[in-house]
This record gives structure tokens, C-alpha cells and sequence, in this order.
């Protein structure tokens, strides 16, 4: 089963890699239905709480740009595989120049280092959103499950690793050429999108707004404990779904499951992609 999809935007090539699939427990999910719940609950094959990690390669003659790097060994043995996505794009980790990350939560930063700490793609700058870089980098954080001292301790291991590489970048700035961050807030206070613009092509990725896309397309409402402030990450679910459907732009998301790349439409207060 191939792991990558491929689209282009103008000259740039954009590959999803699929890193792993799973599937998350009603109890990471706000604002289900009880019937919702009961399904996800009690039915393990579900579709309802299906989710897939993405990360992404853009290349032009010169970069291979890799945004977020997949969750390594920590989300067991359904994820892990973005190696073996971009050996099937046709390279390896010494042939990516720049990696950006959407977020240093673990599901996107965790494959950039390999277990003892140390870089995994070599030759690679780092490059973050800078309100990122501070909130991981604070001493604000408890021994919560989530958004707590562990995930905190993973995001300063990957950046510790790459210190010397490290580039922070305010919204809207230039990743590479052509390929510009996204304000997505809420998931995290530097939680980000990209877009990549060529001519009157643009593909905008839509960062983490959706985790189980099943269901959040339906419901834009229901949401995960994952987000650092659920109120504004619901806002801009909503906002930037609003906008992909609106103006019938090309998208895809962290989590996308089927299509990766794809157009949104808007049924009432619900979602839908295109077909």
C-alpha cells in the first residue's frame, strides 16, 4: 500500500506521507453525541474516530522541504513509517534541506530526532513559528498527560538537537520561496498551516483543525483535549473551513485521511469534501 499522494501547485511538487493511521478513544473527543460515543466505544473497526498522521515534502529544484516528521515509535506499531514514505518519494533523510514544523507537538516533531536524542535529517535547517519556539521552551508546565512536562521535555529534545540549525519565523514569512506559514491559533499558541502559492494556484494546508475528520466535518463542534485553547481552536476550525470552501481552495490537513489533497464544500452548518 503506497504512503504517499502527490498533487502539484505551479512548479512545486507536493507529496502527503503518510507516517501511520489510527484510531482515537472517545475520550480524547468533546462534544460527541451519545450515540457517537457509544459507537466509538464499543465498535473497534469504527470509521467514526479514524485518523491519520500526515507530514509533507515539498520540492523545487533546489529544497526538499519536509513539514512535521511524524511520531517515531511513540504512538506504537500502526505509526512510524514516514522513513518509509519518503524512501518511496525517492530520498533519504540526508536529502531533505529544510524541515518546518506546523507545531512541536510529539505526532509531528518526534521523528526528527531517533531515540537516543539525536537529528535525523542532518543536512536540514529547523524552522518554527517563534511563538511556538517560546511556549515549549517556557518553564510554564505541569505533569499534565497533555501539553504537560513530557510533551514539552520531547519538543526541547528536538530542538536541542538541531541548535545550531534552529530558525524561528514570524506568520506570514516565507518558509522557502513561495511556501508561506498560516496563523492557525489554538491547538497550540503557535500552531500553524502553510500554503504554497505559484501564479493563480495555491494549496493551503490546514494545520491541525481537524483530528477526526470523519466526524468534525460533519460537526465542526466536536473538538480533542489536545487543543491549548479549545475556544480559539474552534473559532478557527470553523474560519478556515469557511474560507477552503468559500473560495474553493485546494487543501489537505495533519490528519487527512482520504483524499490527502482535496476541495471542501459547505452543506448548512456542516462540511463535506467535494467529490
Amino acid at each position: 500500500m503506497s504512503r504517499i499522494s502527490q498533487t502539484s501547485v505551479g512548479n512545486f511538487k507536493v507529496i502527503a506521507l503518510r507516517d501511520g493511521e489510527l484510531s482515537l478513544p472517545a475520550e480524547v473527543l468533546m462534544n460527541l453525541s451519545d450515540e457517537q460515543s457509544q459507537q466509538i466505544a464499543t465498535d473497534e473497526n469504527s470509521t467514526l474516530a479514524t485518523s491519520n498522521v500526515n507530514a509533507y515534502l515539498i520540492q523545487t529544484e533546489s529544497k526538499n522541504l519536509l513539514i512535521d516528521s511524524g511520531c517515531r515509535d511513540l504512538f506504537g506499531p500502526t505509526c512510524g513509517f514516514l522513513q518509509d514514505a519518503l524512501k518511496e518519494a525517492g530520498l533519504g533523510p540526508n536529502d531533505i534541506t529544510d524541515i518546518f514544523f506546523t507545531h512541536l507537538h510529539p505526532d509531528h516533531v518526534a521523528g526528527a530526532i531517533d531515540a537516543e536524542g539525536s537529528a535525523v535529517f542532518k543536512n536540514a535547517s529547523f524552522k518554527v513559528i517563534d511563538l511556538e519556539y517560546n511556549f515549549w521552551t517556557s518553564d510554564t508546565f505541569t505533569d499534565a498527560e497533555v501539553n504537560g512536562n513530557d510533551w514539552a521535555g520531547l519538543a526541547r529534545a528536538a530542538l536541542s538537537a538541531y541548535e545550531d540549525k534552529i530558525e524561528t519565523i514570524s506568520f506570514g514569512k516565507d518558509i522557502i520561496s513561495g511556501v508561506s506559514s498560516v496563523d492557525i491559533p489554538g491547538h497550540t499558541p503557535g500552531h500553524s498551516g502553510f500554503r504554497v502559492d505559484e501564479g493563480n494556484e495555491t494549496l493551503i494546508q490546514m494545520g491541525d483543525i481537524l483530528h477526526v475528520p470523519n466526524l468534525q466535518l460533519e460537526n465542526p463542534n466536536i473538538a480533542t483535549i489536545f487543543d491549548v485553547d479549545s475556544e480559539a481552536a474552534l473559532k478557527s476550525r470553523k474560519e478556515v473551513l469557511d474560507m477552503v470552501s468559500t473560495d474553493r481552495l485546494l487543501c489537505t490537513s495533519g490528519h487527512m485521511i482520504k483524499p490527502k489533497f482535496g476541495y471542501i464544500e459547505k452543506s448548512g452548518e456542516s462540511y463535506r469534501i467535494a467529490r
